[in-house]
């Protein structure tokens, strides 16, 4: 299998290159009114050299993951009311977690760190993961992940633990090839920061190797992907056009009708993608979750079931809320809802009528449907 190894700093200037102001990410999903406020709040501040860092995790050890086939996680939950048990025996997902770490202690999260784990095991592998449970088995690391004020940070230092994040995920993804994944195609999935960290796999791991020929889709949501200055990056990877298409990228930012994506805009227009060129002018991609087109606009009627956010994080899932809302690309590349969600859904809405920590739970019925019929296309389509 061929492989592409990156070294440690090549990966801290290639992420350079790719965010080049980050305390423009920040203001992709939390608006640049509260950003100063944020970086206090949230940024450490002894510089990244001087912070007191874990090792890497073993990955070997099934307390390095928060999700395999043979460990007891909410990734295998569903929801109330639906008994499909059925997996695609043969295919694997390997899902990252978006960001859970909000303390400014360090710059990378600790192994332990209880307040983040438990939102990882009962908030990302919960109402997040499982939407992929019908597709595949899933393996989802748990890693040094970037704390929250590295995205809001100026001088560089989040950059740093950024790229340091992204090592654990490369070392978790050959330990899953290498050591779990047998030889099985597999599903990318991830959301935020976890998206971040795949789409740079993509370029390092899959693309022009041989794994890009078992790599059935890639569900990079909540993390902005240009169509030119990213996909054109990735050798025979393109963004998927159609519900059943494998070997591709979705992607998409959730903001209610009439939102104000200022910053999101401004991230396009000011940073530089994996091939190196300017997102200047180019096309964000938006991959309409109703009906899985580029650029889509579908009715409430194809909404398959929204999962509401229960602040019980014991409780199982709720029954999906079916026909919960229309959703249409703008022609910025942002995903616009149709319809307004009620109370339970403003509690985690962010500035700008962002929707970003719900970008999962409110499709969740139809990443549901759509990652399984993927995964049921590939395997129609190649044999192993």
């Amino acid at each position: 299998m061929a492989k592409h190894k990156v070294k440690p700093a090549a990966i801290f200037l290639l992420i350079v290159a790719t965010a080049i102001v980050l305390v423009i990410l920040g203001s992709v999903w939390l608006g640049t009114d509260t950003n100063r406020a944020l970086k206090i709040a949230f940024t450490p501040t002894q510089p990244f050299k001087d912070d007191t860092r874990d090792a890497a995790r073993d990955y070997m050890q099934d307390s390095a993951w928060a999700a395999l086939p043979n460990y007891n996680s909410h990734a295998t939950d569903r929801p109330q009311g639906v008994f499909d048990t059925a997996i695609i025996p043969d295919v694997d997902v390997f899902f990252v977690h978006p960001t859970t770490y909000l303390k400014k202690a360090h710059w990378n999260a600790p192994i332990k760190a209880p307040e983040a784990n438990e939102a990882v095991d009962l908030r990302a592998m919960k109402m997040q993961a499982s939407a992929f449970n019908t597709a595949g088995q899933i393996f989802a690391p748990r890693y040094r992940q970037a704390t929250l004020g590295a995205f809001f940070d100026t001088t560089g230092e989040g950059v740093k633990a950024i790229g340091l994040a992204y090592t654990d995920v490369l070392a978790a993804f050959d330990n899953f090839i290498a050591e779990k994944n047998n030889g099985r195609p597999f599903i990318l999935a991830g959301h935020s920061q976890g998206s971040l960290h795949l789409l740079y796999l993509l370029q390092h791991r899959i693309s022009g190797t041989a794994l890009q020929n078992r790599f059935v889709a890639a569900y990079l949501i909540g993390w902005p992907v240009s169509i030119e200055a990213d996909l054109d990056a990735l050798s025979g990877i393109g963004a998927c056009a159609t519900k059943s298409d494998t070997g591709c990228i979705i992607s998409y930012q959730t903001f209610g009708l009439g939102g104000a994506p200022v910053n999101l805009k401004t991230y396009m227009e000011t940073t530089v993608g994996l091939s190196g060129k300017s997102r200047k002018g180019s096309q964000m991609l938006c991959t309409n979750p109703l009906d899985w087109t580029i650029g889509g606009n579908a009715p409430r009627s194809t909404h398959l079931g929204a999962i509401i956010r229960n602040n019980d994080a014991e409780a199982p899932l709720s029954p999906p809320q079916k026909g919960f809302t229309g959703a249409q690309c703008g022609p910025d590349g942002v995903l616009y809802i149709t319809d307004l969600p009620g109370e339970a859904w403003q509690q985690y809405k962010m500035a700008g009528e962002n929707y970003h920590p719900y970008d999962i739970p409110m499709f969740y019925m139809n990443i549901r449907e759509n990652a399984t019929l993927r995964a049921q296309s590939w395997g129609a389509t190649h044999v192993q």
